[in-house]
């Protein structure tokens, strides 16, 4: 049996309460709120759960900026899951302007995690993982 993703911690335990309290009985405010309170504290899952409350307006109105904005901070913070969705506002221009390079560039970084959906989305642009990551690909990340 493979290790879980996210390894045990606090922040771990109360993303999974939040989900399990509220976002499963549908009370997405207060869903919103706990992983925002985390979000803003650094922790990856919890920005990349921010990203998604903003991109599909659960818990908060619907916000593409911001919905970039949490989802690329748990990209640079390593969270798989947000690297991935980076990697597809960019591909179909999702809250920012289409470029393949930078889809490939996070769809790698996650699919070098083990992120199925990005391994296959690798495959079919036909990206080598074993090739090493040309740092020219990385523009500057930081700028939304």
């Amino acid at each position: 049996m493979s290790e879980p993703y996210y390894k045990p911690c606090r922040e771990l335990e109360i993303c999974n309460e939040l989900i399990e309290k509220y976002f499963n009985t549908q009370q997405y405010e207060k869903c919103f709120e706990g992983h925002l309170a985390l979000a803003e504290q650094g922790y990856p899952l919890a920005e990349c759960q921010i990203g998604y409350f903003y991109y599909d307006g659960l818990g908060a109105e619907k916000d593409l900026e911001k919905a970039v904005y949490w989802t690329r901070r748990a990209a640079e913070h390593g969270d798989r899951d947000g690297q991935c969705n980076l990697a597809w506002f960019y591909e179909d221009a999702v809250g920012v302007e289409r470029d393949m390079e930078q889809a490939v560039f996070w769809y790698r970084k996650a699919a070098l995690q083990g992120h199925d959906l990005a391994i296959e989305k690798c495959r079919e642009l036909g990206v080598d993982l074993d090739a090493p990551i040309p740092l020219a690909t990385l523009k500057d990340i930081s700028t939304p």
